[in-house]
């Protein structure tokens, strides 16, 4: 019987592969197997290598980025183009040093003018990136399932954006980064060796059928049955087995999945979405569910500011994702409110810390909505069609919806809209997630 716990990280690869191992010993803590990196299974060569350092010239226009923008190619060839993984490139900026100029939102175009795009076999991956983004020395781009048969091309595209005003105080201002390419391997073999101990998973059935991988989307229940008497359990949040202490060395594994396709996590539903929270921290009637003041009917989903423009959408929608946590946005306003007010202590009325990120309701799960949260939003959920505020570094700004577009805060009483950071284990059981049928949170 093990003395230790043993983190064990699955190398997956075909029967045809040879294996290599890794493992670190715990003394308090359980042990997940999850899929690692891959990197061994692909050639990448960088066409310019792998670091961006450029000091920014004269602005260009959206119309000549293709042409005139600053490109770092690169190519990721699958090594053995008859393997059956699924391997996927996570792509990231690391060692990022930016000049602060390049990282301020310009007023006429409501972001930063300095921008970066990531091209795979000709088409964006993911939304364009601006230096507003840059909060830290890293950033995570998006992930690209790779093609087996051909020779994967991507571009990195790095430019200003004119704003047909005066820029000069951003050219010759510099960007440093480090491209990061992370290639994993989605579980496709049905033999798995994990080392020391040595761990044998014989066999793989989801929902009565025998699969080569384990599940990587859905929620799963399973069991597990071992010769010597090991037990293995599955964390369908992480999508991750574990195996506990008092397991032992040299067992072999069967494991059976079972789909509850009547509940499935939050995080995997898609942004935009509609859901059904309500608050109760201290917020009155239909605006807890997300309704705006002025609500008549869905013709006329009331306003703030100005009776001539209307929101037009209520309720609580999936704003992003990130690092796996799901944020939430009120769609519409949830009050009218004068800028002299505290707007994030307003927000906390809309706190459930029932679903709230550690059932905790401070300024970090949920507050008034930021020009940060702006940037990682679709367009859509961000062009409501009434007046709200924004709070973007030290000034509260405004979304004016006569010229679709943010503008300097006015003397009104404008609109608040919330942002709440959700638990990770919540998990979906009813609902299609339209305006009229939001998805329910299962309690």
């Amino acid at each position: 019987m093990l003395g230790f716990i043993f983190i064990i990280f699955i190398s997956v690869f075909s029967l045809m592969l040879t294996t290599s191992y890794a493992w670190y010993s715990f003394e308090n803590a359980s042990t997940k197997f999850d899929v690692v990196t891959a990197n061994h299974m692909v050639d990448i060569v960088f066409q310019n290598g792998e670091y961006i350092d450029t000091n920014q010239g004269v602005p260009i226009k959206s119309s000549d980025v293709d042409r005139y923008s600053d490109k770092y190619d690169f190519n990721i060839k699958v090594k053995n183009q008859g393997v059956n993984d699924e391997l996927v490139a996570k792509i990231s900026l690391k060692d990022i040093v930016i000049d602060s100029e390049l990282k301020k939102v310009d007023d006429v175009l409501g972001d930063s003018p300095f921008r970066m795009e990531l091209f795979y076999q000709g088409n964006k991956v993911g939304n364009t990136v601006t230096g507003a983004n840059f909060s830290s020395d890293s950033y995570d781009i998006g992930d690209v399932v790779l093609s087996n048969s051909i020779d994967n091309q991507f571009e990195f595209r790095v430019y200003l954006l004119d704003n047909g005003k005066e820029q000069s105080n951003l050219m010759n201002r510099s960007f440093q980064g480090r491209i990061d390419i992370n290639v994993i391997s989605r579980a496709s073999v049905m033999n798995m060796k994990f080392d020391n101990p040595d761990i044998l998973i014989s066999d793989i059935v989801i929902d009565g059928k025998a699969s080569k991988s384990l599940p990587i989307s859905g929620m799963y229940s399973m069991t597990s049955s071992c010769k010597m008497g090991s037990h293995v359990s599955w964390d369908s949040l992480s999508k991750s087995l574990i195996y506990d202490k008092g397991s032992y060395v040299h067992d072999s594994c069967s494991l059976e999945f079972v789909s509850h396709s009547d509940k499935y996590y939050l995080k995997d539903v898609s942004v935009g979405s509609y859901v059904s929270y309500v608050g109760n921290n201290g917020c009155n009637g239909f605006s807890c569910q997300g309704e705006s003041p002025n609500y008549v009917d869905n013709d006329n989903m009331g306003y703030c500011g100005d009776s001539k423009y209307h929101y037009s959408d209520k309720g609580w929608r999936v704003a992003y994702t990130l690092d796996n946590i799901v944020y939430l946005v009120s769609a519409g306003a949830l009050e009218c409110i004068d800028k002299d007010k505290k707007l994030d202590d307003i927000a906390l009325k809309y706190c459930n810390s029932q679903f709230v990120y550690d059932g905790v309701c401070n300024g970090n799960t949920i507050y008034s909505l930021k020009y940060s949260d702006i940037l990682r939003m679709d367009k859509f959920m961000v062009d409501n069609g009434g007046y709200y505020w924004v709070f973007n570094e030290d000034k509260y700004m405004m979304w004016n919806p006569v010229i679709r577009s943010f503008s300097d805060s006015g003397d009104s009483s404008y609109g608040i809209r919330v942002i709440v950071k959700m638990n990770q284990d919540i998990l979906i059981s009813g609902g299609s997630g339209s305006i009229d049928d939001p998805y329910t949170i299962y309690q």
